[in-house]
């Protein structure tokens, strides 16, 4: 049963882990996947499959694009990183974070974060159902595609599956947003336009990069999904790497894919409170323009993978004459 639909519309090395318990998403085999698991056993395969990944990850980090040690050059960029985190802890120095808001579900069901942010008790309630179907098609449907795509290949891994879900109150914020600006708009279908509510990250290395993407790409649309929108991200200096949304034929699920270098990854990590205080309206414009110049910062570090900006944006972009 699909879920509301809604119009497609902008949204306004590490040491290895302890070993975990064994994951029925381990083999890599996803032609071979379990039943669904039971709601309660879920968080437990989701730590489990990436504790495998990031041991994974950890080897491949220890090396360069073509697989040889690396060096002073690998040297010469933990170096680089430990600076960006210095210069970013000065800048919260500076600039000290301002507390954000709790939210809050209240007796009556009712749910809020901050002032501006409410959900009557319907609401939340219409946005809890959303948020457990996009759960369940989620994990029953989307992931078993993409670990198909991420087995078709040997020079891809998803990263980061532990965020493949985005937190409810996250999201029902979003949804609060745009119910603040369309008050007639049914929260289910709210829930159902915002595009990263499911979301994956597929990283390559950066000598297979482009061929990698433009594959995935066609994977992606012959496992049934539609693509929305991709951008090509790779000439900005704000942000390195390609992000695309899609929606699935079946269920009318909306998510989102990014498309990652290990470089361009780790970018967009030390960025991450960056980019989150760049779009909180209360950031100064002296704030605005230090954070600016720390995001060119990170990513000068990042070496453009080769032919990368062959891949193009979907849909492209309307030219005069």
């Amino acid at each position: 049963m699909p879920i509301d639909q809604a119009t497609p519309a902008d949204d306004p090395g590490t040491p290895d882990p302890p070993d975990a318990p064994a994951s029925p998403y381990s083999s890599r085999t996803p032609d071979a996947l379990p039943p669904r698991p039971a709601p309660a056993d879920r968080d437990v395969i989701r730590l489990a499959y990436q504790a495998q990944a990031d041991r994974i990850y950890a080897v491949r980090r220890a090396e360069t694009r073509d697989g040889t040690p690396s060096g002073d050059a690998g040297n010469a960029r933990a170096e680089a990183v430990s600076s960006l985190r210095a210069a970013w802890a000065d800048h919260q120095e500076r600039y000290p974070e301002r507390a954000r808001a709790t939210p809050v579900t209240h007796p009556d069901n009712s749910w809020s974060s901050g002032e501006a942010r409410r959900l009557t008790p319907d609401q939340n309630a219409a946005v809890d159902r959303g948020c457990g179907r996009i759960r369940e098609i989620g994990e029953r449907d989307i992931l078993p595609a993409m670990l198909r795509i991420e087995a078709a290949a040997p020079d891809r891994r998803l990263a980061g599956l532990e965020h493949m879900l985005k937190d409810a109150d996250r999201l029902k914020e979003k949804v609060a947003e745009r119910l603040r600006y369309q008050p007639g708009l049914p929260p289910g279908q709210a829930v159902a336009g915002v595009p990263d509510a499911v979301r994956f990250t597929l990283e390559y290395s950066e000598s297979h990069y482009t061929e990698g993407v433009s594959a995935d790409i066609e994977r992606l649309k012959e496992a049934g999904h539609e693509l929305l929108k991709l951008k090509n991200l790779w000439a900005k200096d704000q942000y390195k790497g390609i992000n695309s949304q899609w929606i699935s034929s079946d269920t009318r699920l909306r998510f989102e894919v990014q498309f990652h270098t290990p470089e361009s990854r780790e970018a967009k990590e030390l960025t991450h409170k960056a980019y989150e205080r760049l779009r909180d309206p209360q950031t100064s414009k002296a704030e605005e323009s230090a954070l600016e110049a720390y995001q060119r910062r990170v990513n000068a570090m990042i070496r453009l993978p080769p032919n990368v900006l062959t891949i193009e944006d979907y849909p492209p972009e309307k030219r005069d004459g």
